[in-house]
């Protein structure tokens, strides 16, 4: 049969028309199928960053505190949320004090969904660590392992991992963006030396880990700066260390209380004001029935602004303690740790021109009060900008 050139030119536009169907619909399959989960990860760190979740998520808990009506009428319960840690195979946890200070009611929520009654073995506000322990089985829940926060560098890139707003397990990440020092927060006293990093930190993931990259733990989150962004803060693991083997001791912290505020004289300072002044801890408060009151240790009374800075002038200055110079922020923390309480010391203070040397037993540092009632959603401590005093 012999095709005429219509018929032939007709046959070949389908003939060619069918093959580019056949092309598109081959492109189409091949564009929209989804990618394979291997390619969702495209770099080691990206890995290494789920393998870390994945890994800590598993020994991170969620802390849900009760807390009993003040008011007779209203017999509801408030409640607050946090994180916590395993730091054993038994049932050892890790958290902030804030997360469960005057709860009358603490449950553990681990990974697989388990709800156990906790025990509070021990708090303590000054460093904001609290210990607490659920009845597990030996070994059936990991647990995580504990770095060395003395030898964290700034820019280190640092993982957190809680229950933001109890939404569930959640991560979020940034780095080590300083080492800071906290005075007269809500909890009274921080570290010397507390992690800041640029990791968000919510409610509810306060006393929640903070992890590097070989999954250690190297902190607790624990704040946030009032009027920033990403700016939080993180109680050092190896302080941590510290507070958990006194509580587990004893089931609380004895700390050394003279029972003194005040600011370090600056250069500054000593420019700009006609009084005699040296270097040292200017008293700017003292606590009554404290042993700096009983001793007759000044308080200044002549409140002045330098450079926008608040300062009570005219108190006491503390020079030397035992003979060390307390004249820096360095060497007061040096000569803080070697002190226990009911030990007495010596104290070279300058007053009204002239310096004097007295005596001073230390007491035990009062516990803070308990807050009367709590609100329902635990809110990190919000860090003021300015932070004046130092205490001792």
């Amino acid at each position: 049969m012999k095709w005429s050139d219509d018929a032939l030119t007709a046959s070949r536009s389908v003939a060619f028309a069918r093959s580019v169907g056949i092309v598109a619909v081959i492109s189409i399959f091949s564009f929209s199928s989804p990618p394979s989960p291997a390619c969702a990860l495209n770099t080691p760190e990206e890995i290494n960053t789920v393998r870390v979740y994945k890994k800590m998520s598993a020994a991170t808990v969620l802390i849900t505190s009760a807390y009993a009506s003040s008011h007779h009428v209203n017999q509801d319960l408030g409640k607050g949320i946090g994180s916590g840690v395993l730091i054993d195979d038994q049932g050892l946890i890790a958290t902030n004090a804030h997360v469960v200070q005057g709860a009358a009611k603490l449950t553990v929520t681990l990974h697989d969904g388990a709800r156990l009654p906790a025990e509070l073995i021990g708090s303590d506000m000054v460093s904001d660590v609290a210990l607490l322990r659920v009845a597990v089985q030996k070994g059936k829940y990991p647990h995580a392992h504990l770095g060395n926060s003395d030898k964290l560098e700034v820019g280190q890139k640092v993982i957190a991992i809680g229950h933001p707003f109890g939404l569930g397990y959640a991560m979020s990440t940034g780095i080590i963006s300083g080492f800071g020092k906290l005075w007269e927060t809500k909890q009274e006293v921080f570290q010397d030396r507390i992690i800041q990093t640029t990791t968000p930190i919510n409610p509810g993931n306060s006393g929640g880990p903070l992890v590097d990259s070989d999954d250690r733990v190297i902190g607790l989150n624990t704040a946030i700066l009032m009027g920033a962004q990403n700016i939080g803060f993180a109680i050092p693991i190896n302080t941590v260390k510290t507070v958990m083997g006194e509580l587990q001791a004893s089931g609380r912290i004895i700390r050394p209380w003279l029972g003194v505020k005040g600011k370090f004289v600056t250069e500054e300072l000593r420019t700009l004001i006609a009084l005699p002044i040296v270097d040292g801890l200017m008293v700017q408060d003292v606590e009554e029935g404290s042993p700096a009151a009983k001793i007759g240790l000044q308080a200044g009374e002549l409140d002045v602004a330098i450079e926008g800075e608040p300062w009570v002038l005219g108190g006491d200055i503390l020079v030397s303690v035992d003979g060390q110079d307390v004249k820096s922020v360095g060497q007061y923390t040096k000569v803080l740790q070697g002190l226990k309480a009911d030990q007495t010391i010596e104290l070279r203070v300058f007053r009204d021109g002239d310096y004097r040397t007295v005596s001073a037993k230390l007491g035990e540092r009062p516990t803070p009060p308990l807050p009367q009632q709590r609100a329902k959603t635990d809110v990190p401590p919000l860090i003021p900008q300015v932070l004046p005093y130092s205490q001792f």
